[in-house]
């Protein structure tokens, strides 16, 4: 047993570590579940962010920056005492824990006299430095997979993306969810740019067409200047920029 304190030590951190992983998952699991399904939220999180905001906007308080809103009240979550973050901190730091663990039972069992010492596990006989190498990198691997399989930072990608819309436009349409495979790209910050030159194309769309129609009439009453000898003191460099000013200012 003392011949492999470190490694106890590292399995203790890594199974502080799988807790702590697995309270942040299911917790973002629940939110997610509740996003599909608006009204009936279940989450006291989640219900006291959507009570707030109908609050803010029963009273016409406008959110100046919604991003900024968001991340704030998500950092308010919490697992029992322990905020979302605090619990984010705890799995990185036992894992850190754990790995550092690991290293130091196996420059333990590097030296010869202690390496090659016997040990037996689960009925087999073999070294303290191949067990030690064997299952300590095992344990590593293992809690990395688990990271990486629940994928806690897409989720909280994901709940960040989906209240936002909330925030600015799925309040006026409840029914309206996103797709869980498509909340991260819906909020990107390309889309977002993409979004913002749609809107200054629409606004600049009604100015082209007074543009145009100005240009048009100017035209028009040119013409019918030359043609007719009666306007034909209007076909001079100052009158025709008179007639211009005119057109601008009645379109506008």
């Amino acid at each position: 047993m003392e011949r492999l304190f470190f490694y106890w030590g590292a399995c203790l951190m890594g199974l502080f570590c799988l807790i702590s992983m697995l309270a942040v998952y299911n917790s973002n699991k629940r939110v997610l579940k509740d996003l599909k399904q608006p009204g009936e939220e279940k989450d006291k999180w989640l219900l006291a962010f959507m009570l707030e905001h109908q609050k803010l906007l029963k009273e016409n308080t406008r959110i100046q920056n919604p991003s900024v809103y968001v991340i704030k009240r998500m950092r308010g979550r919490k697992i029992g005492a322990w905020s979302i973050r605090q619990m984010k901190n705890i799995s990185w730091g036992t894992f850190i824990l754990s790995f550092l663990f690991v290293g130091l039972q196996i420059l333990y069992a590097w030296p010869p006299q202690t390496g090659l010492e016997p040990i037996a596990f689960l009925g087999r006989e073999t070294t303290v430095f191949t067990f030690s190498m064997v299952a300590g990198i095992c344990t590593e691997v293992f809690l990395l997979a688990v990271r990486l399989v629940l994928g806690t930072g897409y989720q909280e990608d994901v709940i960040e993306t989906s209240l936002l819309d909330y925030v600015e436009n799925r309040w006026r349409e409840p029914a309206k969810i996103i797709p869980l495979e498509n909340a991260r790209n819906s909020g990107t910050r390309e889309n977002r740019t993409q979004k913002k030159k749609e809107k200054e194309k629409e606004s600049q769309a009604p100015k082209d067409s007074r543009d145009k129609a100005a240009r048009q009439m100017e035209q028009g009453i040119l013409e019918a200047a030359a043609a007719d000898s009666r306007y034909s003191h209007l076909l001079n460099k100052e009158e025709e920029a008179i007639v211009k000013d005119v057109i601008k200012e009645f379109l506008t």
